[in-house]
């Protein structure tokens, strides 16, 4: 197909021209991956990277290095184009799935990251494929198998999991009284999970500190200038580490914390930020400005489909992440969830098109 090829050959030209590129967390993988191949325990954030790690440590093995990992990052990447293809196609038609791969090949600032010897490459890609998978009933298997492969890789996949078994017994199961037990199940894993397993196994959860971040106002990682003033309040000993902290917080002042998390979310979806010139927040301005309007034109047009409402779960728990925590200060975050936006906005050109400029009629099926 001339998309994916497009995709691929765009991308591998932008490795070509810009070479391996490293980023803050890059010596966070490449010495993990070196610690692990020579047997050598992980140490503090490391294991929470553990999927991604191994990856690279398999670039060096096989001796491909960075260059050889970047090369993976676009192959995985190339699938996971014919995965958006896949989901815009099912939605609204051929049509919609090659222009969802080509909004996806035009946008350089989701796709420079495949260079880059950081995680979000593999996430992102990972995370449509998955979210795919779990949205078709004979694939569960491997959707479970990838969801915990993509937490592995990154720990935002760890929310994932929760919101797909949610989504399967929402789905599957008819009888209310064991929809509700199955749904206590998951709840009662969630909170186990997050106060007393992840503390104490996620060396990445306590530095990112969510209780000290709430506190302290941050919308954006390691930048002061557009923090939020929070009521100052007793530092509570909490079980969970940070994140008990963080709820404790949560609790004595629910409305600042509302505020803090939505100026968070605000700073994502918007993407653009002050330290950016102003060509390039521009830029962002009228690229995202059109996407969002058209895949929100579609999830009302498509409301009813079972497939846009589960790929906006999968993205609201990546905003969830956001919301708990901080907005990346490179705007990586939302380049983990844009490919699965895209199939959405293409879809808002295909029934826009079909309805005003006599384009291939849209074939909805309903989910």
């Amino acid at each position: 197909m001339w998309v994916l090829s497009a995709f691929a050959g765009v991308n591998l030209a932008m490795v070509a021209v810009i070479g391996v590129q490293m980023g803050a967390d890059s010596p966070l993988y490449v010495d993990g991956a070196r610690a692990l191949l020579a047997g050598q325990p992980l140490e503090a954030r490391q294991p929470s990277y553990l999927g991604y790690i191994s990856i690279v440590a398999f670039a060096e093995w096989t001796g491909g290095g960075l260059i050889g990992l970047a090369v993976l990052q676009v192959a995985a990447a190339t699938v996971a184009a014919a995965v958006v293809y896949a989901i815009a196609a099912a939605l609204a038609g051929p049509f919609a799935g090659a222009v969802a791969v080509v909004m996806l090949t035009i946008d350089a600032h989701t796709n420079r990251w495949h260079a880059y010897v950081l995680s979000d490459s593999v996430y992102a890609s990972m995370l449509v494929a998955a979210a795919w998978l779990a949205y078709r009933r004979r694939t569960q298997v491997a959707a479970a198998a990838l969801l915990v492969a993509a937490a592995l890789v990154r720990p935002e996949g760890w929310f994932v999991i929760p919101a797909v078994a949610i989504y399967w017994i929402w789905r599957d199961i008819s009888r209310p009284a064991l929809r509700l037990a199955a749904l206590a199940g998951v709840a009662a894993c969630c909170a186990v999970l997050v106060l007393v397993i992840a503390p104490r196994l996620s060396g990445n959860l306590q530095a990112v500190g969510p209780g000290e971040m709430l506190r302290s106002g941050q919308t954006i990682w390691d930048y002061d200038g557009w923090r939020l003033q929070m009521p100052e309040a007793p530092v509570v000993d909490a079980p969970g580490g940070s994140a008990g902290r963080a709820v404790a917080y949560a609790i004595q002042h629910p409305v600042n914390t509302v505020a803090l998390m939505a100026a968070r979310l605000g700073v994502h979806v918007v993407h653009v930020r002050p330290f950016y010139s102003l060509a390039h927040n521009l830029v962002i301005v009228l690229w995202l400005g059109p996407v969002y309007a058209l895949g929100a034109y579609a999830c009302w047009k498509l409301r009813r489909h079972d497939l846009v409402r589960w790929c906006l779960v999968v993205i609201a728990t990546q905003a969830l992440v956001v919301a708990l925590t901080h907005a990346d200060w490179d705007g990586r975050y939302l380049a983990h969830v844009l490919p699965l936006w895209y199939p959405l906005a293409a879809c808002g050109v295909a029934i826009a098109g079909q309805r005003w400029r006599n384009l291939p009629p849209v074939a909805v099926t309903r989910g």
